[in-house]
């Protein structure tokens, strides 16, 4: 009774395009994963408004999560806090395969509010060196995400207006146990204990209506409209060790350096499924699918170094982070019908690449005011091998810090971001988008000593 009221093709268009979940990916790529999801802007006020450049500095709490063996510069206790705020536009617009789009582009934006972190840090008593243990929690890769696009479908077999949207909200997060120590005059070593928790919501709908009553019988009735509806919800969790090393070279000059080990994500999925069709005579039929599912992935190892260069009230610091991506492997098959682990890691393989993320970051603290100022660039490299230039993210930040008194120190920093992705995942018609992507976010953070 149903394909009585739909036209044969718009049925077979909507079927072949829908009958999965908004989530799929396509067969040539592979399938999204949370190791290399999301983004990672750092820990701390401070810390960001230096580009993250921050291997070699530390100083407070936010150490725990850069270099471990930089706690060591922490000489009292400390209580540590931080907030952000994330402004997110994402212009989408069709690239190979879609031609009946009008207007070829739009523009979706989206705010994120959240508490990024919380930590103590003790300095223990000491006569000679220094010993420093912390504890805390921390957003460490943001998942937020967002995408929308609005336009009216040419196509022989639509001729229909569509609205298509995307939004994932979530994080992976850390609960830290670390420690560093001086085993020298001039070298300090570090280990911190990463437990990982996290979390993402992510929702797709599509609509597409008749507005032009194209798709009608003798009577004046017929097809009026589609809705599909996706969600994906994914507890995370894992474990990892972060050892690290600060060197004092002489009063001016520090260097660091970290090894991160493998991470295994465990992800527990909640999915559902929902679709619709209207029809000008009021008659509506739906249908609804959900499931469970768990997986598990692994991360590569991760190595970073870095050099700090003190002079007088200026501190200018620069470090490199390596990652081979072409490691991440999947530990188990994927929740996707039809696809294997051992697909899916020779696609890694194939597509993904070596990268070696840049920061760059510099403070100057005014005389006798209390008072920094700071700035700071970021180059987070794509980790597909064809990738072009502007598929890099990159980031401008700055930032002030004000010592209150003695015992407070407040930190503030904004950056902004911007990057193109070439999406894999398909329209309705095939073929793939391209999303402009510019980003805000505003972080503020708080340190209470005594």
């Amino acid at each position: 009774m149903l394909l009585n009221r739909i036209p044969l093709c718009l049925a077979t268009c909507l079927a072949a395009a829908f009958a999965t979940a908004a989530v799929a990916q396509d067969e040539g790529f592979p399938e999204r994963e949370p190791i290399t999801s999301g983004v990672s802007f750092g820990l701390g006020a401070r810390a960001v408004a230096m580009g993250g450049a921050y291997t070699s500095v530390g100083g407070d709490y936010s150490a725990a999560f850069w270099n471990p063996a930089t706690l060591r510069d922490i000489k009292r206790a400390e209580v540590y806090g931080s907030l952000s705020h994330l402004s997110r536009q994402n212009t989408t617009s069709p690239t190979q395969g879609v031609n009946f789009f009008s207007p070829a582009s739009d523009e979706n934006t989206e705010d994120f509010t959240k508490f990024n972190d919380i930590g103590v840090a003790y300095a223990v008593p000491t006569t000679q060196g220094s010993l420093v243990f912390a504890f805390g929690f921390q957003r460490i890769k943001s998942y937020d995400s967002n995408l929308g696009f609005r336009a009216f479908n040419s196509d022989p077999d639509f001729n229909a207006s569509e609205d298509w949207h995307q939004s994932e909200r979530g994080s992976l997060n850390a609960w830290t146990l670390a420690g560093a120590v001086d085993v020298s005059p001039n070298v300090s070593l570090g280990l911190g204990l990463n437990f990982l928790t996290g979390s993402t919501e992510y929702g797709a709908t599509f609509r597409e209506v008749d507005t032009e009553d194209v798709f009608q019988d003798a009577n004046g009735e017929g097809f009026h409209s589609f809705r599909v509806e996706n969600t994906v919800d994914t507890d995370l969790s894992g474990v990892n060790l972060k050892l690290g090393g600060q060197f004092r070279l002489n009063p001016m000059l520090t260097l660091g350096a970290t090894v991160t080990t493998p991470t295994t994500l465990k992800g527990e999925e909640d999915w559902s499924y929902f679709d619709e069709f209207g029809f000008d005579d009021g008659f509506l039929s739906d249908s609804t699918d959900s499931g469970t599912s768990e997986y598990k992935v692994r991360s590569p190892w991760s190595f970073a170094g870095g050099a700090s260069l003190h002079l007088l009230n200026f501190v200018f610091s620069a470090d490199l982070e390596m990652n081979d991506w072409s490691q991440v492997e999947w530990k188990t098959d994927l929740p996707v019908a039809g696809t294997t682990k051992i697909s899916q890691n020779q696609l890694i393989n194939a597509l993904y690449r070596r990268t070696v993320r840049v920061r760059l970051g510099g403070e100057f603290t005014l005389p006798f005011t209390g008072l920094s100022v700071r700035a700071g660039y970021f180059r987070d490299p794509s980790i597909f091998k064809d990738a072009s230039n502007s598929e890099d993210r990159q980031f401008l930040s700055a930032g002030i810090g004000l010592l209150v008194d003695k015992q407070v120190r407040l930190d503030a920093a904004f950056v902004h971001g911007f990057w193109k992705d070439i999406n894999n995942q398909q329209l309705d018609l095939g073929g793939s988008y391209n999303e402009d992507i510019k980003v805000n976010k505003l972080f503020v953070s708080m340190a209470y000593r005594f």
